[in-house]
């Protein structure tokens, strides 16, 4: 059995928070994304525009502008995790011969 308090114990539930973290990321994109689909559909579906160039420029806009959102958050959170894995070590009076 699993004490309360062991590295075990505390290396599971950190994996079980990243892991919440992770699925509710993961359900705020869906909705982001489901929005995003709605608006272009919207678009797509509305007369309000008479040359359909206009119409497909503002679909185009959409689909880059919602791309370029994703891969940011992407990119962050490669050099979040890079600068996790960087471990500063302590100055000693030894180093500074």
């Amino acid at each position: 059995m699993i004490g309360k308090h062991t590295e075990e114990a505390q290396k599971i539930k950190q994996l079980e928070e990243t892991i919440a973290a992770k699925d509710k990321e993961i359900k705020d994109i869906k909705f982001s994304l489901a929005d995003i689909l709605l608006q272009i559909r919207t678009l797509n579906e509305s007369n309000d525009y008479g040359d359909p160039s206009v119409k497909r420029r503002k679909i185009s806009e959409l689909c880059t502008d919602t791309r370029y959102e994703l891969l940011i958050d992407e990119i962050d959170g490669f050099y979040q995790k890079e600068k996790a894995k960087i471990i500063k070590l302590p100055t000693t009076d030894q180093s500074h011969r």
